[in-house]
């Protein structure tokens, strides 16, 4: 049965509770924390996952992308005979165009080829195409100051045991007008002096042409006007990359690539049309300027040597005997001095003849008539003298004057050969200038 009344009181128990500490701990000691320590672990452990992944992913987004910004390129003489063909016929072509077609642009770069999908997947874009940058920094060095690359895209990859070739799709902007402009030898005129037609086919007239060469400003054309893009194929043929970076070792060049060595060989070739080249209109008002200074300083030495030369001259028949001339029968020729004397000789013989045959009159008469024949004989005596003596004298002159022309000559044989030296030197360091195989910007 239940009980009734007040509930009993349960009484503490003298144990320690297991939840509480005993009474005989210390109670200066710390507590061990261990979740500190847990937190470190998780965060490291954290930012190691976070280290490899990132890793991975910059090598598989950007491994590769390192390049090489010099000049790798190959030149042996083979690349180079390679080069000039597919680069000497794309200028034909663009002459071909040039005198068939009236627009004032014309499309100076080879067509794209169709884009090849299959051969730019994800994987093969990140493991086998060189970095945009490689191909832009390629492009620069083929390019003029007066042209910028706008954009620039792959059309096609191939791989290859050694490397890779791509095809691009690129467009160009033109900062300036483009002009196609022939290349002809220095006008030698009929009016112009021998020197000139001697030496006008030894001077430099351009600062990018072979001695002897103008450009024919008179049948310039416009092929590219400022401002205008136009759109092409360009292909980069070797491409390798060692040790994660990329270099190329030979790419096409384009029409508007100038290498001096490849221009200077193009423009000796005599064809019909003559050979052209591009160049902008600035730099063509310049080749203007040298043209006009340099025919203008070949014209002015040439003025200087034939001054020189007079003046050489001069000096020299400075010494030369005085010309002689005949005096006649005159006073001062000794004509009538012979004639007087052959008259008084004369009379005194026709005198001695007369007075034998008839007496006094006779005497008289033989005396007139032989003084007349003793003048006669006198004056042509003394004229023979004089005419033999000045004779005498012009050929002393005409042979001093000779002895000189032969010095004026080798004087002059000397100074012209100087400046043709001169000449030959200036040839000699533009040859030099545009026997270099890189190209120029």
């Amino acid at each position: 049965m239940f009980r009734s009344g007040p509930p009993r009181r349960i009484q503490p128990s003298l144990h320690p509770s297991p939840k509480q500490p005993a009474e005989n701990t210390p109670k200066d000691s710390p507590p061990v924390r261990t979740s500190h320590w847990k937190s470190f672990v998780g965060f490291a452990a954290l930012g190691l996952g976070c280290l490899v992944v990132g890793a991975f992913a910059f090598f598989f987004f950007l491994g590769g992308s390192s390049y090489s910004k010099n000049d790798d390129e190959i030149r042996t003489p083979q690349a180079l005979q390679a080069d000039y063909a597919l680069w000497s016929s794309s200028l034909r072509e663009l002459s071909k165009l040039a005198g068939s077609q009236n627009t004032p642009s014309l499309s100076l770069l080879p067509p794209a080829i169709p884009k090849d999908d299959s051969t730019l997947g994800l994987f093969n874009r990140w493991q086998n195409l060189p970095p945009e940058g490689l191909a832009r920094t390629v492009l620069a060095r083929r390019l003029p100051q007066q042209v910028e690359l706008m954009r620039i895209t792959p059309h096609r990859l191939i791989v290859s045991e050694d490397g890779v070739t791509v095809d691009y799709a690129i467009t160009l902007r033109a900062k300036e007008d483009i002009l196609y402009v022939p290349v002809i030898p220095i006008n030698l005129g009929k009016d112009l002096s021998p020197h000139q037609k001697r030496f006008y086919p030894k001077g430099v007239y351009a600062y990018d042409l072979p001695p002897g060469k103008v450009f024919d400003l008179a049948n310039q054309k416009t092929v590219l006007p400022a401002g205008t893009t136009i759109e092409g194929g360009w292909t980069l043929r070797h491409a390798e990359k060692a040790f994660g970076k990329w270099k190329v070792t030979r790419a096409d060049l384009l029409p508007l690539t100038r290498v001096p060595a490849l221009e200077s060989i193009y423009v000796r070739e005599a064809s019909l049309p003559p050979p052209a080249l591009l160049r902008s209109n600035n730099e063509l008002i310049n080749s203007r300027d040298k043209q006009i200074a340099a025919k203008q300083g070949l014209d002015d030495r040439l003025a200087s040597i034939a001054t020189d030369i007079k003046q050489y001259r001069t000096s020299l028949m400075a010494s030369a005997p005085a010309a002689a001339k005949s005096k006649g029968m005159g006073a001062g020729s000794g004509v009538p001095t012979g004639a007087g004397i052959g008259a008084v000789g004369g009379a005194v013989t026709g005198a001695g003849i007369g007075a034998m045959a008839g007496g006094g009159d006779g005497a008289a008469m033989g005396a007139g008539a032989g003084a007349l024949a003793g003048m006669l004989i006198g004056a042509l005596v003394a004229n023979a003298e004089q005419e033999k003596k000045v004779e005498q004298q012009k050929a002393a002159r005409r042979e001093a004057v000779a002895a000189i022309e032969r010095q004026v000559t080798d004087y002059e044989h000397r100074i012209l050969r100087e400046f043709e030296n001169e000449l030959s030197q200036e040839a000699t360091k533009q040859e030099s200038t545009l026997a270099r195989p890189t190209w120029s910007n």
